[in-house]
Order: structure tokens, then C-alpha cells, then sequence
């Protein structure tokens, strides 16, 4: 089971199946997860503040590495509209918003993966949506 965590304002993207995927650093153990895997998908950043929004399975996963201006996905470098492209079908409305996100969040080089999960995940019902 992975969880996969999101602001507030996402909550009606992911659960109208609208957001489906998200990038993310790989586990501890260096495996990427399979197809198939379970998600849990919550608003929140931590466990006391966290609320389950949606559950799903995962159904693509690729391998990401993102240096500078270079990005390839699945082992191939993509082009400059290519990466432009990838950048928004993760959410990002540019590929420098991608790359400033990584720099925030993550080392540079970014070696990590993309996922996407079925496009209607199953929302939960919480009070707060």
C-alpha cells in the first residue's frame, strides 16, 4: 500500500479522477512499485493533520531523472516540448514549474518516478469535502 499525500486545494481534482498522478522520490529500498499496488490518496502532510480522500490502484509507473534541463522518463530523454508536455499532464503548469518544484522539494539531481493510478479512484466520504 503507498500513500500518496496532496494539498487541500487538489482534493477535488483527485477525487473527480481529473489529477491521477503524481511524482515522487523513490522508497528507502530503491524499488519502484508495481502496477496493481494499492494507493491511498490523502490531503494533509503528515500523519496528525492527514485525511483519506480516495483510494486506488496503481496502473503505469515509470522511472524519472531530472538534471538541470534535462529530463528522461522511462529511459529516454525527452525534447524541450516534450518535457514541457510531461510537466503539465503531472499538474505543473510549466516544465520550470516542475523543475523549481524538485529543487524545493527534493535533491537535484531528482531520480524518482511517475505514477498514475485508475482515473476514478474510489473517494471516501469525509466531512470536509
Amino acid at each position: 500500500m503507498l500513500d500518496y499525500y496532496f494539498p487541500a486545494a487538489l482534493a477535488p481534482e483527485i477525487t473527480s479522477g481529473r489529477k491521477n498522478r503524481i511524482i515522487a522520490v523513490l522508497p528507502a529500498s530503491g524499488k519502484m512499485p508495481a502496477i496493481g499496488n494499492r494507493v491511498q490518496l490523502y490531503c494533509g502532510s503528515g500523519k496528525k493533520d492527514r485525511v483519506l480522500i480516495a483510494q486506488g490502484r496503481l496502473c503505469a509507473v515509470q522511472p524519472v531523472l531530472l538534471w538541470g534541463d534535462l529530463m528522461a522518463v522511462d529511459g529516454r530523454d525527452l525534447t524541450t516540448a516534450q518535457a514541457e508536455a510531461f510537466a503539465q499532464a503531472q499538474g505543473h503548469d510549466s516544465f520550470a514549474q516542475l523543475q523549481a518544484w524538485c529543487r524545493q522539494q527534493h535533491a537535484f539531481p531528482f531520480s524518482g518516478y511517475a505514477a498514475q493510478w485508475e482515473a476514478r479512484p474510489i473517494p471516501i466520504q469525509t466531512h470536509l469535502f
